[in-house]
């Protein structure tokens, strides 16, 4: 992963993971970001230390901005190499944002592809939507479908995500996830979420994040609200006819004049 933070605290992180790792292999690598004071960490570490060496980073510098993260597998695949060699790989040049894109900056729009727009979804109420997601997220991304269901779950005992005029957002934190996900559902029927107006949901806004990525979380959850606060933008997205178009959709509301526009 890669961890942007002030130089002086280089050292009391490196300490920090002599002391976690042991003497299990890991990798700390450090480029100086001119003369800003600070430094661009990174960190080749053993999957079940990742965690804890966030919540390190988090302590020593509340500043520290976490870029993205790779697993690596047992067995150094194309693009594992690829990475090593410094050459820019084809979902590099597709993707919606860079490793220097701070996760916590991350967008809807840009976290949000096609093949994560479920139209025309049959559920018939919220534990089977869930379940639903659950096998949905287990096989595009590898996540236990028992873990994304019992997450959604156990955040929506605490009280609804429905957020009225038809929308919901359930979300949840999953340990070992690198990235967010993002996936836009709309249902057949409409599903009822307990929502504050009583109106069951025809727009579902589904976030997976880090456990330990507080902040994007609170950050993605306002950029759903803003989204959907806007009449015209709930509109244009029930006309969308296909995942392209949601996409579209999506990705526009992140330019500034296009919003000022609908304002």
């Amino acid at each position: 992963m890669h961890v942007t933070l002030d130089a002086q605290h280089v050292t009391p992180l490196r300490e920090a993971l002599i002391r976690d790792c042991g003497d299990r292999q890991w990798t700390i690598r450090v480029a100086p970001l001119g003369r800003t004071g600070r430094v661009r960490l990174s960190l080749y570490l053993p999957k079940d230390e990742v965690s804890h060496a966030i919540h390190r980073v988090t302590l020593l510098s509340p500043t520290a901005e976490v870029g993205r993260m790779l697993e690596i597998s047992e067995s150094p695949t194309d693009a594992w190499h690829t990475l090593m060699r410094g050459e820019p790989s084809q979902r590099d040049h597709v993707a919606a944002h860079d490793d220097d894109t701070p996760i916590e900056k991350q967008t809807i729009g840009a976290l949000l592809s096609e093949t994560h727009v479920l139209l025309g979804l049959n559920a018939a109420h919220r534990e089977e939507l869930f379940v639903r997601l659950g096998g949905f997220f287990e096989r595009d991304c590898g996540r236990p479908a028992a873990v994304v269901t019992a997450a959604l779950g156990a955040r929506e005992a605490l009280g609804s995500t429905g957020l009225g005029q038809g929308v919901a957002v359930p979300h949840g934190h999953l340990q070992f996830l690198s990235q967010p996900q993002v996936a836009y559902v709309r249902p057949v029927s409409p599903i009822s979420f307990d929502a504050p107006d009583g109106q069951p949901v025809s727009d579902i806004v589904v976030l997976l994040v880090p456990d330990w990525a507080d902040s994007t979380h609170l950050h993605l959850l306002a950029d759903v609200a803003q989204r959907f606060c806007d009449h015209h933008f709930r509109e244009e997205l029930h006309a969308c006819g296909d995942a392209h178009a949601v996409c579209q959709l999506f990705t526009a509301f992140d330019v500034p004049e296009r919003r000022a526009r609908k304002d």
